[in-house]
């Protein structure tokens, strides 16, 4: 993805989840432009997003 398309993509997105209620960070956005340049994996990432919760 180009650079451009990547910054099209976050907007449209976080103006998506913002409009459900959500809280959209500088930090999520930018996870999420290394996910989608291709610097970090998936997994990577979810590794980083997802809550962790305890047994």
């Amino acid at each position: 993805m180009s650079p451009t398309s990547i910054e099209r993509s976050i907007k449209t997105a976080a103006v998506s989840l913002e409009m459900e209620g959500f809280t959209i960070t500088s930090t999520h956005k930018e996870l999420c432009r290394k996910l989608l340049a291709g610097e970090i994996s998936l997994k990577e990432y979810l590794a980083i997003v997802t809550p962790k919760t305890e047994v």
